[in-house]
C-alpha cells in the first residue's frame, strides 16, 4: 500500500481548522496538486477560504470532488486519547478532529489522482471544489465556487463529495441525496399578569401548547421514493419570567423540520401557519438547506460497479443523515454522490479512522476516475 494517503491525512489533520478558519490547509493541498498539473482558483468570501483546483483532462468530461477542510471544535481536548490535532497513529489508527470529516477523504482523492499522474494513466478534467465554510454557516462557501462555475461555464458533469457515508466498511453506502431543512421561530404573545388574576391576563404558554400540538400531529403525507418521512421535531420551548406566580406574557419556540422532496417549503410553511390561524403569533422562517435527489442511473452505476471491483460488496444508495453542500451543486443541475470513510466518530471526542479504510477508499477512487465516462 501507498502511504500517500495516510500522510497527506495525518498533515491536514496537524493544521487546526476550526470552522471556518482552513488552517493553511488549502494552501498544503495546492502545493501537493501543482506539480501534478492543476491550477488554482481562489474565490474567497468573507473569513472563508475557497479553492477551486483543476486540471485539465486527456479525456473528455469533467469530474469534480467536493470537500471541506474546516472541521468542528474539539470538545474537552483532555477527554481525547491523543491530542486532536497531532495526527497520532496507534495500531493502525489515525487519531484526529477531521479524521472522518472529511481530512480523511481529501487526502484519498489527492492520492488517487496522484497513482493516475504517475502511471500515465488518462483522465477525465479533474476539480476539487474545497471550502473552509461547511461545519459553520456555510454561506461563503461552496454556493459561492457553485456561483463562480456557473458565470464561467465551466460547472462539472458529476461531483463526488468526501463525506464520510459509510456505515461499517468503506463503500457499503453513499448518498445520493439529502432531506432539506426548515426551522422555525414562534413567539406566542399573551399578556402578563398574576397568576391569582387570570381574568386580567393571557397565559402565552396556553395559547402555544394547542397550536405546538397540532404542528407536531401535521401529517406530511407519503415520503419521496428512497427518503424517510419528513421529521417535524419541536426542539426549545421557553416561556415564564422565573417566578412562580407570573402568568407569562410569551412563550418562544424553536422547531426543527427535516423534510424529503415529496415536500416543498410553500407547502411546509402554509401548514405551520394554519397551525398557529387562531394565535397572536410571530413566526419567522429560515430554509436552511433545500432538499435533493441523484436520481439512479449511469453516474450512481459507475460508483457502484466501481466499489463492487475494488471492495467487493454491494452498495446501499441513502439519503438519510442531516444535510450537506450537495445542495448547491444539485441545484445547479449537477448530479451528486457523497462517499468517504466511516462515520463512527465524527463531531466526537477521539474522532479517529483506520488506515485500511483509507488505503480502500484510495483505490475506489482511483478506479471511479479511470471509469468516468459521460453520458449523453
Amino acid at each position: 500500500m501507498s502511504d500517500i494517503a495516510k500522510n497527506i491525512a495525518a498533515k491536514l489533520i496537524q493544521r487546526p481548522s476550526v470552522t471556518p478558519d482552513d488552517g493553511g490547509c488549502q494552501n498544503y493541498i495546492a502545493s501537493l496538486l501543482a506539480p501534478l498539473g492543476f491550477v488554482r482558483t481562489q474565490v474567497d468570501a468573507g473569513d472563508v477560504i475557497n479553492s477551486i483546483y483543476t486540471r485539465q483532462g486527456e479525456l473528455g468530461g469533467t469530474l469534480a470532488f467536493a470537500g471541506h477542510t474546516d472541521v468542528v471544535p474539539t470538545g474537552p481536548v483532555e477527554q481525547w486519547p491523543y491530542p486532536p490535532f497531532s495526527a497520532t497513529i496507534v495500531d493502525d489508527i489515525l487519531h484526529g478532529r477531521g479524521a472522518q470529516d472529511m481530512k480523511g477523504a481529501i487526502a484519498c482523492w489527492i492520492a488517487a489522482v496522484a497513482d493516475l499522474c504517475s502511471s500515465y494513466t488518462p483522465m477525465p478534467t479533474i476539480q476539487l471544489l474545497i471550502t473552509s465554510d461547511e461545519e459553520g454557516e456555510s454561506v461563503d462557501g461552496t454556493i459561492r465556487m457553485v456561483e463562480y462555475l456557473q458565470a464561467h461555464n465551466k460547472l462539472p458533469d458529476a461531483v463526488i463529495i468526501g463525506e464520510p457515508s459509510c456505515s461499517e466498511k468503506v463503500g457499503d453506502t453513499i448518498r445520493r441525496g439529502r432531506r432539506g431543512v426548515v426551522q422555525i421561530k414562534a413567539v406566542f404573545h399573551g399578556k402578563q399578569g398574576h397568576s391569582a388574576y387570570p381574568q386580567d391576563a393571557d397565559n402565552a404558554i396556553h395559547r402555544a401548547t394547542p397550536a405546538l400540538s397540532r404542528i407536531a400531529a401535521i401529517d406530511w403525507g407519503v415520503p419521496a421514493t428512497g427518503f424517510p418521512a419528513t421529521s417535524c421535531q419541536i426542539t426549545n420551548l421557553n416561556g415564564g419570567t422565573g417566578a412562580s406566580n407570573v402568568i407569562p406574557g410569551h412563550c418562544n419556540a424553536f422547531i426543527d423540520i427535516r423534510y424529503n422532496p415529496g415536500n416543498r417549503f410553500e407547502e411546509i410553511k402554509a401548514a405551520i401557519e394554519s397551525a398557529c390561524a387562531d394565535c397572536d403569533v410571530t413566526l419567522s422562517f429560515d430554509h436552511v438547506a433545500t432538499a435533493f435527489s441523484t436520481a439512479d442511473g449511469p453516474f450512481l452505476d459507475q460508483i457502484c460497479t466501481s466499489i463492487q471491483r475494488i471492495a467487493g460488496i454491494e452498495t446501499l444508495r441513502d439519503t438519510g443523515g442531516g444535510t450537506s453542500d450537495g445542495r448547491f451543486l444539485a441545484a445547479a443541475g449537477i448530479p451528486v454522490a457523497e462517499l468517504g470513510t466511516t462515520n463512527s466518530t465524527i463531531h466526537q471526542v477521539g474522532e479517529q479512522v483506520a488506515l485500511h479504510e483509507l488505503t480502500t477508499l484510495t483505490a475506489i477512487y482511483t478506479d471511479i476516475i479511470k471509469h468516468f465516462e459521460v453520458q449523453p
